[in-house]
């Protein structure tokens, strides 16, 4: 392995280990501060941030935005304002290892539906391997017995969190079709931008009618970490890692982040951790890596 190998290997690993913080900020301020409140702040922050970063690329890349402006508007609506509101919702009904296990499926769905529409083809392996997946996330929505996955009462966020899960699948595979010579910095300032004003009357009727801002050292500090850590600089860390290991290696890492959030979770929350947590970990990771077991060499094609 070369020491850029290693190197992006680490940085996959640091940036898995901010959004597992964003995982337990998620459940451990649900009390004080209101999820479009969280949500707002943070991609508003997140834009101060970028947007020096990304303007001369915005430039230069304009008559594309232009082209492309129905795409873009869709992928800042789901991708910047629905996505992470979702688990900041979820946050109030339903614990950190729940938020962290369920949401790594989320590369499982992506498989899905690339196969579905046309984009890459299901084989056995990934059809396998997301049942695999699916089994591991029943097991911590149903605390250990998915047999009763119908006849339980289901908790709310658990519900909400399925559903942020699918759309981030959804976006991930609708990112494919952004033009290729479109700058990756021009096309996360504008949808940043673009779930930041979607956002922003919804904070406006949060902040009038639920609950006031809070604006204490600790409520900064925490805007902060989820607008310049979880946001961007993670981001730009995970999106180093794909292009110096490929997208298929990176994604392996994606997975220890139920173990970085159950640590975190265990050490700031005084959460518990149940035996099912762990087999739906595992069941989780082995229908990754399942699924892409040809395009990591183990499986030759026939």
């Amino acid at each position: 392995m070369s020491n850029s190998e290693f190197s992006a290997i680490l940085i996959a690993l640091s940036a898995c280990i901010i959004w597992s913080g964003n995982f337990v900020i998620a459940q451990g301020v649900n009390e004080w501060i209101t999820p479009m409140t969280l949500a707002f702040w943070r991609w508003f922050i997140a834009f101060l941030f970028v947007l020096p970063i990304g303007y001369k690329y915005v430039k230069r890349d304009w008559h594309l935005i232009k082209s492309q402006f129905k795409y873009l508007l869709a992928m800042g609506i789901i991708g910047v304002g629905l996505y992470n509101t979702f688990i900041y919702f979820a946050g109030q009904f339903t614990t950190t290892h729940h938020i962290a296990i369920v949401s790594s499926a989320a590369p499982i769905g992506t498989l899905l539906i690339a196969g579905i529409c046309g984009i890459e083809r299901l084989s056995r392996y990934k059809v396998l391997g997301a049942f695999c997946a699916l089994i591991g996330a029943l097991m911590v929505v149903t605390h250990g017995n998915p047999l009763l996955v119908f006849n339980q009462d289901w908790n709310a966020g658990d519900i909400i969190l399925i559903f942020s899960t699918l759309i981030w699948a959804a976006w991930s595979v609708a990112i494919t079709y952004k033009h290729k010579d479109m700058s990756t910095r021009s096309f996360l300032t504008v949808i940043i931008a673009i779930g930041t004003l979607f956002l922003l009357p919804l904070y406006l009727w949060e902040l009038a009618y639920v609950a006031p801002t809070p604006f204490t050292l600790e409520a900064f500090g925490i805007y902060l970490y989820v607008g310049i850590f979880a946001s961007v600089i993670a981001w730009f860390a995970w999106q180093h890692s794909v292009e110096t290991i490929g997208s298929v290696k990176t994604s392996l890492i994606y997975y220890t982040m139920p173990v970085f959030s159950g640590i975190l979770a265990i050490l700031i929350l005084e959460e518990p951790i149940e035996t099912y947590h762990v087999i739906g970990f595992i069941l989780v990771c082995a229908g990754i890596v399942i699924s892409n077991l040809r395009k990591l060499g183990i499986i030759k094609k026939s």
